[in-house]
């Protein structure tokens, strides 16, 4: 028994002394950014569990500058604060930072690395975002969005203006978004009351449960193997669960497909690859089999309905604390397009609509601390060394809420984005980054931004937006995790406008 003993504080004792002499010998290669102390393999326990994480990197940012070093567990992570490195690391060096880090539920979440937005970057990846790039373009021309988004609102505004008492706006702005990304994807409209709507809404709700309590797996992966959390195992399955459904979806789409129409997404992606097949690119065909398509459909539909339904949560939200700014948009709306419905072409028109969709994005906190990068090299930020395969985050909060940049930041102020005759500024701010930017730029951004401002438009020119009688606005909040921001419940009561 003693030498037992012996033996095992004389491997603590060599495991102490290895992890001391590599821990010196990277400190003497690398000039690494500053960091707080923390214990080593638990690492900062108290910031990478706490719910408002971004918050807490951002008062470090404030002690040890705007590239942090942290750990999470085992695993060194770099945070950027401040949109000056944001910048360096994703536009200047983009190559360098276009990796992504290898996480447990990544994994699971990409398919084993066959998606767009989890997957590293490599050839294959330029090749499947290419194609995917193409058929958003695809998509984009004509009217086909536009006349999705008109169907979809109307039979939900129509639902709205039955209600003779307050309600949750969240109720309907869920399930109008699910509809929508529903349309995009699979071509189809679906019944207001459609089950199969609500179950994808149910299991979409309870992805989310679980990826913001995050996973015990992507601190310490071989538990996974060994013996997997049940939180970790309901996580696998729902996620099967939904990839089933889009495979279900996709695999209709292939036996009907008809090169000649292009009903949704899915089929500007069938396209796009006949077309690399067509041109004889041999390469792409064999990295973009059915897989890698199921994946990329599944990155849209996702992304797009929680970042959009957050987004309309909390633009309803300002609009009923501000009912001046409320009333402006409106008469803007009134004034660009009159009678008729809102439309592609009024896009450029409703500045001010489009300076609170920004504000929106920028104080409404949907986006936290965005997808975690990876260093595929040796590289530096902000004067620091950077070695390779390091995570390194991007905390979003911050960038929209450095006083550097915003004057009065946690105030609700569309006026930032607009010059002296009240139109868009030609270029967006330059701390305010909800899609990201370098080689991750967010490949929904070209379909989120007129979606948005068209439900926007389209809410307002119909309706009169307020709190229920002896109701007082307020700004409170919940955070979901990973530092989304989500509004505290809230019940609002409409009224149809005249000649609307």
């Amino acid at each position: 028994m003693m030498i037992l003993s012996l033996n095992t504080q004389t491997v603590l004792a060599g495991l102490a002394i290895g992890l001391l002499v590599y821990y010196v010998i990277k400190r003497m290669r690398y000039r690494l950014p500053p960091g707080p102390w923390c214990i080593p393999l638990v690492g900062h326990y108290k910031v990478y569990t706490a719910a408002d994480i971004h918050k807490k990197f951002y008062e470090i940012s404030k002690v040890y500058g705007p590239v942090v070093r942290l750990s999470f567990g085992p695993i060194p992570v770099i945070v950027l604060n401040d949109i000056e490195v944001v910048l360096e690391a994703m536009v200047k060096k983009k190559a360098d930072f276009a990796g992504r880090p290898k996480i447990k539920s990544g994994e699971v979440f990409s398919g084993g690395s066959k998606d767009i937005a989890l997957s590293n970057y490599s050839p294959t990846w330029k090749c499947h975002r290419r194609v995917a790039g193409k058929a958003l373009r695809y998509y984009l021309q004509g009217d086909l969005l536009e006349q999705m988004i008109q169907d979809n609102m109307n039979k939900f505004l129509d639902e709205m203006a039955r209600e003779k008492d307050s309600f949750a706006f969240k109720d309907y702005v869920d399930l109008m978004v699910f509809h929508q990304l529903y349309t995009i994807c699979f071509g189809e409209k679906r019944p207001v009351d459609d089950e199969e709507v609500k179950a994808i809404l149910q299991l979409d709700t309870e992805l989310n449960d679980y990826l913001a309590k995050g996973f015990l797996e992507d601190i310490i992966p071989y538990m996974e193997r060994i013996y997997p959390t049940r939180q970790w195992q309901m996580f696998v399955n729902k996620m099967k669960q939904f990839f089933n459904f889009i495979r279900e979806k996709f695999i209709q789409h292939k036996d009907t497909f008809d090169t000649g129409v292009r009903r949704d997404f899915i089929d500007s992606m069938l396209i796009a690859r006949q077309e690399a097949e067509n041109e004889g690119d041999e390469a792409v065909l064999e990295k973009l089999d059915d897989a890698y398509l199921i994946h990329t459909v599944a990155d849209i539909f996702l992304a797009g309905v929680d970042t959009t339904r957050f987004t309309m949560d909390w633009f309803v939200y300002f609009m009923t604390r501000f009912p001046d700014i409320q009333s402006k948009c409106q008469e803007e709306i009134d004034r660009e397009v009159g009678s008729e419905r809102p439309s592609m072409k009024h896009r450029n028109k409703l500045h001010f609509l489009e300076a609170c969709m920004f504000e929106t994005m920028r104080l409404g906190g949907v986006v936290g601390i965005g997808v975690p990068h990876m260093s595929i090299c040796d590289s530096q930020i902000g004067g620091y060394d950077i070695p390779k395969s390091t995570m390194v985050i991007i905390n979003h909060w911050g960038l929209h809420h450095d006083p550097k940049y915003w004057k009065d930041p946690e105030t609700f102020d569309p006026y930032r984005y607009l010059d002296e005759n009240g139109e868009m500024k030609p270029a967006k701010p330059d701390s305010w980054l909800p899609f990201s930017a370098g080689r991750r730029v967010c490949l929904g951004e070209a379909v989120a931004k007129p979606e948005i401002l068209l439900m926007c438009a389209n809410l307002l020119q119909r309706f009169d937006i307020r709190l229920p009688d002896g109701v007082k606005p307020n700004l409170e909040y919940h955070i979901l995790g990973f530092g989304v921001e989500l509004p505290s419940e809230y019940k609002i009561v409409v009224q149809e406008r005249i000649g609307n």
